[in-house]
């Protein structure tokens, strides 16, 4: 954003700028007393100053963009904001083309307004894709080492593949560090996203971290194109006095925690895709890997890694679960459901059901409540 700042400066030569980083010799507004500007561009969060201690610092023509809380009252004029339904929707629509078996969302421990945005924004558009949202959830003020752990313990429950959206890098950075001592390989197994491509963390992670990129280097070239306009109160900028300023997002910078560089999560998609539509069909795992062009060995091993489970753990549970919708909606008959949904005799359905939900199915037509996961089966032909 600095840069974008000075850019607009070296343009506009009329304007001086002065501007306190991370430098020691700049760690105060105060260094230069009799200078008072026209206008602050700064993090609330990062300064503690009162709305009058700013007015008092800058003089009468102040101009404060705010690039930290939207809802500082100090903020006589405009806040930079970034666009949290823009970055949830790229995201959403990153994963959705991964074509993930689940997705999950890890915020800001304090929990902030922008975090939590981005979170509904998020769970939203999963939600408008017929995809439930995993939310990690832990108190603000624990132990980093009780954090930790649960972090790890939450990784591991999720469904896998599964895209693990982050609202900023660090956070994403933590969980690459979680995944690394669960043993979960990512990202084969989890793919994580993070926001702000801030490339020192993103380059610098096992593996790389792939990052949404906010336009910041556009954003601070506005915020003081904003200054300058309202500063010299150009015609038009009369009712500019008050807004917010959105930060442009450039795109997602892709890198190695999710990149399927050998297409094997592909693979595994379209595998799932072929059982979804034809484990009611008396299919095999051979049928699965001709569906996909690859041989039973590969496939077998990649989807085993990916999703912890076999492909005819796969196809069974699918089976399973049409089989569980007709006890619930229908009163078909046992055999027949047996023979609707792809088992060999309704003996081995009979075994395998109670196993699956610890009833037999006479019990689970009575008394069990049907999983909403469990929707209606596709119809497909057993000899198809």
């Amino acid at each position: 954003m600095l840069e974008g700042v000075l850019r607009f400066a070296a343009i506009h030569t009329e304007w001086e700028v002065q501007f306190k980083g991370g430098h020691p010799s700049g760690a105060s507004l105060e260094i230069f007393p009799d200078w008072k500007p026209d206008a602050l561009i700064t993090n609330a969060q990062c300064m503690d100053y009162s709305r009058d201690e700013f007015q008092a610092l800058a003089g009468s023509a102040v101009v404060y963009v705010n690039t930290g809380p939207r809802d500082d009252s100090r903020i006589p004029y405009a806040t930079m904001a970034t666009d949290d339904r823009l970055i949830s929707k790229i995201a959403s629509d990153f994963f959705l083309r991964k074509r993930l078996a689940a997705c999950a969302y890890i915020g800001s421990p304090a929990r902030e307004q922008w975090s939590e945005a981005r979170l509904k924004f998020f769970a939203e558009a999963m939600k408008a894709s017929g995809r439930p949202v995993y939310v990690f959830d832990d108190q603000e003020n624990a132990s980093w080492n009780r954090h930790e752990k649960t972090l790890v313990s939450w990784l591991g429950k999720l469904p896998k593949p599964c895209g693990v959206f982050a609202a900023y890098d660090q956070r994403a950075r933590q969980v690459l560090d979680a995944c690394r001592l669960a043993g979960i390989a990512v990202p084969e197994q989890v793919q994580v996203l993070g926001v702000d491509n801030e490339t020192y963390i993103c380059e610098h992670t096992l593996p790389s971290l792939s990052s949404i990129a906010p336009d910041f280097n556009a954003a601070g070239y506005e915020a003081f194109a904003f200054i300058d306009r309202i500063v010299r109160r150009r015609p038009g900028t009369a009712d500019e006095e008050t807004r917010t300023l959105t930060i442009g997002v450039n795109g997602i910078v892709e890198r190695n925690s999710t990149s399927d560089d050998n297409a094997s999560l592909r693979r595994i998609a379209d595998a799932r895709d072929f059982i979804h539509s034809h484990a009611t069909a008396k299919i095999s795992v051979t049928d699965v890997a001709a569906a996909v062009a690859i041989s039973r060995r590969l496939l077998e091993r990649d989807f085993r890694k990916v999703t912890g489970h076999t492909i005819l753990d796969e196809i069974q549970s699918q089976r399973l679960g049409h089989a569980a919708w007709f006890l619930k909606k229908t009163k078909t008959k046992i055999d027949t459901i047996a023979e609707l949904c792809g088992f060999s005799s309704p003996s081995y359905l009979k075994l395998l059901f109670k196993r699956k939900f610890g009833m037999p199915m006479g019990e689970f037509r009575r008394f069990a409540v049907l999983p909403s996961s469990v929707g209606k089966p596709k119809t497909c032909r057993p000899d198809a």
